[in-house]
């Protein structure tokens, strides 16, 4: 019994271990365009991105920057879709994902080596007015799929070529 139960907490300790290279916070969530999921307050919604970028992020960070980490501080986040109450009467806090409600995501960033030097830092406004067109997918049930899609494609693109650019 004792050995499930150290095994538990081993396992529980890897995902950390894997999204070791990725930082994230926020700024004023409360004032954030659209930041809720479920009704949710923005408190209580930022661990659930914070989970999903983790997921769904991290490994792609780690391979792409190996060693080094990447801070992300979102100032503002609009997600894709819109609530709209007057559209059900029972379900209010239903999240409608229309072409017209694309996501939304203004963040500053910083690339760190492993001593902590920044190399490479900026600020990004990034919106996918094609993201209906995405190929389905597994992780199309995740809260955040449009944004973490949006960040993913923003690091295998963009941040990649920055970083040659710097020489990093």
């Amino acid at each position: 019994m004792k050995f499930i139960k150290y095994l538990n907490a081993a396992l529980a300790f890897i995902p950390a271990l894997a999204a070791a290279s990725l930082e994230v916070s926020f700024v004023d969530p409360k004032s954030f365009r659209d930041f809720s999921v479920s009704g949710l307050t923005e408190e209580r919604t930022q661990p659930i991105f914070e989970r999903e970028l983790a997921r769904n992020l991290g490994s792609l960070v780690e391979r792409s920057l190996g060693d080094r980490t990447l801070v992300l501080e979102f100032t503002d986040i609009d997600m894709a879709g819109d609530i709209q109450p007057w559209r059900n009467r029972h379900f209010h806090d239903i999240r409608y994902v229309e072409p017209i409600y694309p996501p939304r995501l203004d963040f500053n960033y910083a690339v760190k080596d492993a001593d902590g030097n920044v190399i490479l830092e900026g600020s990004e406004v990034l919106r996918d007015i094609a993201f209906m067109q995405r190929i389905r997918s597994p992780r199309m049930s995740d809260s955040f799929f449009f944004e973490t899609e949006l960040l993913r494609d923003w690091v295998r693109r963009d941040l990649a070529r920055k970083l040659v650019d710097e020489g990093s």
